[in-house]
């Protein structure tokens, strides 16, 4: 057959999107259980690796002395109840290990529910979004995060009623961070990305997360 028929092109393209699609699909893992969870985003196996809850930010516990932030304690906590003594299932995006060494998955409790997801709309974690994140999820965590502001749950009172600059943030279309606006980080978006944002209420709403050198959370009380 030529190299050139039709159905030997067609053949070649079904081909190739068959690997992409599998290339994207999430890498499940064996049932593993906890052995520790530091804060509300992370969790040590009982085989020692650890493991980064993917798409979610949760309040950091102070490191070297320092502060607690804000609801960090809650967070922790919730979590620890949630999969304490639990086995769960993990699944990959294929990302591989963070800088940290941990590995960044989905994280599913025995029922079937994403504790990634359960985190965020009860108000003890919020969206982090990043461009690789399946669409799919990015509009699951969304939404759970938007039910979680409109009932003002867990950390969300607080946060919201924080004090403001006066002219709203900057927001980075392409990015999805946020950013003071006196902040150097936001003068370099370009005009193209920039997204005026006018209050913190409206940058979660719209899915956009705090830059790590723009964070407004405080510390706890």
């Amino acid at each position: 057959m030529p190299s050139s028929s039709p159905i030997l092109h067609a053949a070649r393209a079904m081909l190739v999107a068959l690997l992409c699609l599998l290339w994207t699909v999430p890498v499940s893992a064996s049932e593993v259980r906890v052995q520790w969870v530091p804060d509300g985003d992370t969790i040590h196996l009982e085989d020692g690796s650890r493991v980064r809850l993917l798409g979610i930010d949760a309040p950091e516990m102070g490191r070297d002395g320092g502060p607690d932030q804000y609801y960090a304690r809650e967070s922790r906590d919730y979590l620890r109840r949630l999969i304490d003594g639990r086995p769960i299932r993990l699944e990959t995006d294929g990302q591989g290990p963070d800088r940290y060494g941990r590995l960044l998955a989905y994280v599913f409790l025995p029922e079937g529910r994403m504790a990634n997801e359960v985190l965020v709309e009860e108000g003890l974690a919020f969206f982090y979004p990043h461009s690789h994140q399946d669409r799919e999820f990015q509009r699951r965590m969304l939404e759970a995060q938007k039910r979680a502001i409109m009932a003002r749950k867990g950390f969300w009172p607080r946060i919201l009623s924080l004090p403001q600059p006066p002219t709203g943030w900057m927001g980075n279309r392409r990015s999805k961070r946020f950013h003071h606006p006196e902040s150097h980080y936001a003068a370099r978006i370009s005009p193209k990305n920039r997204v005026a944002l006018s209050s913190l209420e409206q940058a979660f709403l719209e899915g956009y997360a705090p830059a790590r050198t723009s964070s407004p959370w405080p510390d706890a009380d």
